[in-house]
């Protein structure tokens, strides 16, 4: 992917061209923004330019700027040896960081640890030890760390001189979803650069395009959940949530004056199942961190419904995310009030903090569920 292909980050796109253009490349950047938007793929766009051998600058197509943000485009080659090594991932001064390189380490004790975050070790020997090496290939050194709002603290403390004053022809980017993670140190010697979400037409385009055996509602369901994220909806899509959440509205229609205990045994069953395929893909994270993972999905999806509920009761149907489930919508939201469907997010959020601080899962599950059955039942949720 070129840096011509990223779409709806004109913002990024011209900080990066003027940089390049004035021959003035920070040593640190810090890419924040949803996941899913094109953090990673302008990276190494910008990688590609800084190790290609011939760049050049070229127009963008007229019918394309809008799209891409700017008129003209510093790219690499594509030709090259250097661009085809980094296109492969294989160029040995292009250094992409992640978590699960502590199974690279030369010390089997590191070897051995859960990845679940990026730690000292992993940062000092896959980057500050390597930082101050001559580059392969003469033109320069790329570092890309992946979800870098996941280093520990001594992770960013160690890593701070070498964002301070890193080698000339260096260049640091660091990819974050949180940047509220971020210690105020490591922040202040970044070049913090803005990604936005995609809109929602052109996340529905590029899903058509990559899964066009999926039906129209559904692409256009994925689309509009992901909130402008094209990778979070490809993952929907992979993990059919749009079958799932089917399933969570005809729980919670079921729940109004009626016990919770058949929704929440197919919640727990649910969660499982989404746990099991969180885990095939992060196989760092326990069972129980699936699970509530599991249990997140789930939340999310039921905050959607009353969110959905509350748009529509207020007139305003423009954001509604279930609109193949209009005419549920419309039933539910006349016996459920404004206060009730506010009331309710409420209560979901604040369990998935419970989740977060770690209390019975099973019991908060339960009480959740047990609140949420007096939305429509002429009572009123709250979150207190």
């Amino acid at each position: 992917m070129s840096l011509a292909d990223i779409k709806h980050q004109g913002g990024a796109q011209r900080l990066i061209q003027r940089a390049m253009l004035r021959e003035r490349v920070p040593h640190a950047y810090l890419f924040h923004g949803p996941d899913g938007v094109g953090k990673e793929a302008l990276a190494l766009g910008l990688a590609q330019v800084l190790l290609c051998s011939q760049p050049a600058d070229v127009s963008v197509d007229p019918g394309e700027r809008d799209g891409v943000g700017v008129e003209r485009l510093r790219m690499g080659c594509d030709k090259c040896e250097e661009c085809h090594a980094v296109g492969a991932r294989v160029h040995p001064d292009l250094h992409l960081i992640y978590r699960q390189l502590n199974r690279e380490h030369p010390d089997p004790v590191i070897r051995r640890r859960k990845a679940l975050e990026i730690s000292v070790d992993v940062l000092r020997h896959f980057v500050i030890k390597k930082v101050g090496l001559t580059p392969a290939r003469g033109r320069a050194k790329v570092f890309i760390i992946r979800e870098a709002d996941r280093m520990t603290t001594a992770a960013q403390n160690a890593l701070l001189k070498t964002l301070e004053e890193p080698p000339s022809a260096t260049v640091i980017i660091l990819l974050v979803h949180a940047v509220d993670r971020l210690l105020p140190t490591t922040l202040s010697r970044c070049q913090v650069v803005r990604f936005d979400a995609l809109p929602v037409t052109f996340v529905q385009e590029k899903l058509a395009e990559l899964l066009p055996d999926q039906p129209v509602e559904r692409l256009g369901w994925y689309a509009r959940c992901s909130e402008g994220s094209l990778g979070r909806a490809v993952q929907y899509a992979s993990d059919d949530l749009y079958g799932l959440n089917q399933r969570v509205v005809e729980g919670l229609l079921s729940l109004p004056g009626r016990r919770s205990d058949a929704v929440v045994k197919v919640w727990t069953e649910e969660s499982r199942s989404l746990g099991d395929r969180y885990r095939g893909r992060d196989p760092d994270i326990s069972d129980t961190e699936a699970a509530q993972r599991g249990f997140r999905s789930i939340f999310q999806l039921a905050a959607t419904w009353y969110a959905d509920l509350l748009r529509w009761g207020s007139g305003d149907s423009s954001g509604v995310v279930n609109t193949d489930l209009s005419a549920r919508i419309e039933k539910a939201a006349r016996s459920t009030s404004a206060e009730q469907a506010c009331g309710a997010v409420s209560r979901i959020v604040q369990a998935e903090r419970q989740l977060d601080l770690h209390v019975n899962t099973q019991l908060c599950v339960e009480t959740l569920l047990n609140d949420l059955a007096h939305v429509g039942a002429d009572q009123t949720v709250s979150a207190g």
